[in-house]
């Protein structure tokens, strides 16, 4: 790598470096494209999927002779619209995983499956390929030290589509120059609002990051050029979105200590908003104390971050989009189910009236503390729950939710979990797919996922 060259040069010489990465790694990628298949199938049903298949597949049009199936089943289409397509359904449930303030597997897995499918690639080369841009990823999203939320950045839409580019172009074996153009292309395919968090929008602008970011990386391999220093030039990418003008632009990439090692994946529980996670975590701990009864609360108080209360912000629940992103439904569904995952996101639970009331008697109380973790988080987050016969069921502070990388799910737990999805989307070969997925590095062809 050339010493003088800067971070969007030397981020390409990295994707095209060749290289094994160690096991460790390749482990916590396999985890990743495990989780997202699963909840790509948890979010075949949804709305989002529906309306884009409408669209990209109108009736007549599916085949089955494209580059790349779709929901790995018989219809296939264009690699562009087959990521574009799965990645709305692996984001629409909101149960994908999280790192660096990211949704890394929601943006790396639908692209790379697609072109690992069209291009017949190992799954350890789309391992490889994933934790590339994984570490471009966690690379971009360091160099910021303020909240992307903060400024109406959805993150994982900024900065994807450049950590898309570098792991499709790795995909691809593209040369350092290539891998280059592919990171600065992408730079100017970003673009997603906190806005549209509560809508089906969201799921579209981060599956549009996945397959904005594969277009780059194969116009790239066509020749097309893109500025050598997209990402840091003054203004760049990073200065660009910066809400306070405020990240660091100086610097090459160097990879180190990976990152995906050190800093892992969350798998997410539960299939609400992150930035709730942890108030269900709390709510279901006090629901499990002895003597504690959902019935008998007279009010609940929740501790909890203001920039993650800002993106849960429906108070009054009518609807799964917006019990999704709600703190009160998040206390209200830890205390009486001690979960928030499918049967809860039900118009039954969601309107039952006791559900309603302990959404009506829950109060916030507003922390502006930051997580060292995480500028969107607070330190910890907290469920009070007063009773009417005047005791006090105190949860304590959370400062991880269950499935973080620091309080991980157990490989029982994330096999459950990947079963569940199957499930709720009707897909009824789970437990031989999930054990091709638990041997992906040893699958000599992506294809034979889909057979």
């Amino acid at each position: 790598m050339n010493p003088d060259s800067g971070l969007t040069a030397s981020l390409g010489a990295f994707a095209a470096r060749p290289q094994d990465f160690p096991a460790a790694a390749l482990q916590v990628a396999a985890a990743g494209v495990c989780d997202a298949i699963g909840t790509m199938f948890a979010g075949r049903k949804d709305a989002a999927f529906a309306t884009l298949r409408k669209v990209l597949l109108p009736e007549g049009l599916a085949a089955s002779s494209g580059e790349a199936s779709v929901l790995l089943g018989p219809v296939r289409t264009r690699a562009l619209d087959a990521a574009f397509l799965n990645g709305v359904a692996t984001h629409a449930l909101a149960m994908d995983d999280v790192a660096a303030g990211c949704h890394p597997s929601a943006l790396l897995v639908p692209a790379l499956l697609a072109e690992a499918e069209t291009l017949g690639r190992s799954g350890r080369d789309l391992l490889q390929a994933y934790v590339v841009g994984y570490e471009v990823l966690a690379e971009l999203a360091s160099r910021e030290p303020d909240a992307l939320h903060g400024a109406g950045w959805h993150p994982s839409c900024m900065l994807g589509p450049p950590a898309v580019a570098a792991a499709v172009a790795r995909l691809r074996g593209l040369d350092a120059q290539q891998c280059t153009a592919a990171i600065a292309a992408a730079a100017s395919m970003t673009g997603g609002l906190v806005a549209n968090f509560g809508t089906q929008t969201k799921a579209i602008q981060v599956a549009r990051a996945s397959s904005a970011g594969l277009l780059a990386a194969r116009l790239a391999a066509e020749g097309l050029t893109a500025s050598s220093d997209a990402l840091e030039r003054d203004p760049g990418l990073l200065k660009a979105i910066s809400p306070q003008r405020r990240a660091r632009l100086d610097g090459v990439f160097d990879p180190g200590e990976l990152r995906i090692v050190t800093q892992g994946l969350s798998i997410k529980k539960y299939p609400v908003c992150y930035s709730t996670h942890r108030v269900v975590d709390a709510a279901a701990d006090v629901a499990r104390q002895p003597g504690f009864s959902a019935e008998g609360v007279q009010g609940v108080q929740v501790d909890i971050g203001s920039m993650q209360a800002w993106m849960a912000r429906h108070h009054e629940v009518r609807t799964p989009f917006e019990a999704k992103y709600s703190v009160e439904f998040a206390a209200a569904s830890g205390l009486v189910a001690r979960d928030a995952s499918f049967a809860q996101l039900s118009d039954d639970f969601i309107h039952a009236p006791l559900v309603q009331r302990l959404i009506a008697a829950t109060t916030l109380r507003l922390h502006e503390e930051k997580s060292a973790d995480d500028p969107v988080f607070s330190p910890w987050d907290r469920v009070v729950v007063t009773m009417k016969d005047g005791r006090v069921f105190d949860s304590g502070e959370v400062a991880y939710a269950l499935g973080h990388a620091r309080r991980p799910l157990d490989a029982q737990a994330r096999r459950r979990k990947f079963l569940q999805c199957a499930e709720a989307g009707g897909f009824e070969n789970g437990e031989v797919l999930l054990n091709k997925l638990e041997n992906l590095q040893d699958l000599p062809d992506v294809r034979q996922l889909s057979t």
